[in-house]
């Protein structure tokens, strides 16, 4: 288990930031045409490592590879949860068995990690509390890698003494929530506001310390006591999505300020969608 609050939070903050983003597939370009021939299936294995619990997802080659999988893992991981999620694949490469134990191995040098293996590439994302024994590790790793797979290591180091409150408060100060908006007159979310919603969930999580202050806004239809009215209702939906993802009612505070401070022309069917908000702010007590 993850013991330093502070390891934790700059894990959860690489998650919430994304340690990698997947190419979006632009529905302009063309598609190739289908072959008549099947293609045989590319070897892949992931490993995802984060408070206390170990994912293993992937192809093995026998059933003593699956078992040598999970014991490297309980022996390497004592605290953990483990869940392994196999399908054989004959036609994996030799060395894929070994390959695959020695990154569990390594994984257990840090705190947070995400590594995905593949026949030609391994890729790593890590944050380590313990960096000289994190970098013995992965130097011994790369000694005993096919010279044909290539290594791609991005790991962050931080103490264990530093002040996890500190981490928040600045992180707070550069997130961005993003704008949360509604259907006009309704206390409904845009699609949009889930995603933004459920990262606001996952820092607050971790920042445990930390309390949120809701902020509903309306646009100028309506008169103004229905406007703030209205402003109310939309914050506390928010707030009871944000308690309902796991944050104590106690951590949060909720205000509805109707149409008194819009950030867009209400005098335009677009200037009224931006002004239906609601404004999330972090802080630490």
């Amino acid at each position: 288990m993850i013991k330093h609050p502070a390891t934790r939070l700059v894990a959860a903050v690489l998650l919430v930031g994304g340690l990698a983003i997947a190419p979006l597939l632009n529905d302009d370009d063309p598609l190739e045409e289908a072959s008549p021939e099947i293609a045989p299936i590319a070897p892949r294995f992931e490993f995802i490592w984060r408070e206390g619990e170990l994912a293993l997802q992937g192809h093995t080659l026998s059933s003593s590879h699956e078992q040598a999988l999970l014991e490297v893992a309980a022996s390497s991981y004592p605290d953990a949860a483990v869940d392994g999620d196999f399908e054989a694949l004959a036609t994996a490469p030799s060395h894929w068995a070994d390959t695959t134990v020695q990154v569990v191995y390594l994984l257990a040098k840090t705190v947070s990690a995400n590594a995905t293996l593949s026949e030609k590439s391994l890729t790593i994302q890590s944050v380590t509390d313990d960096e000289l024994s994190w970098y013995s590790r992965l130097e011994a790793m790369k000694k005993t890698l096919p010279a044909d797979i290539s290594l791609s290591s991005d790991s962050v180091a931080v103490d264990k003494k530093i002040d996890a409150a500190s981490i928040c408060a600045r992180t707070f100060e550069s997130f961005q929530v993003g704008a949360i908006n509604f259907e006009e007159s309704s206390v409904d979310f845009r699609s949009s506001a889930y995603p933004r919603l459920d990262r606001v969930i996952a820092l607050a999580r971790n920042c445990d310390q930390s309390r949120i202050t809701v902020t509903g806004h309306t646009d100028a239809s309506g008169n103004a006591n229905w406007n703030q009215k209205l402003s109310l209702q939309r914050a506390n939906a928010v707030a009871d999505y944000i308690a309902a993802g796991g944050i104590a009612t106690s951590r949060l505070e909720v205000a509805g300020v109707g149409s008194s401070t819009p950030i867009a022309d209400d005098n335009t069917r677009y200037g009224r969608s931006l002004n239906r908000r609601i404004e999330i702010a972090l802080s630490v007590d």
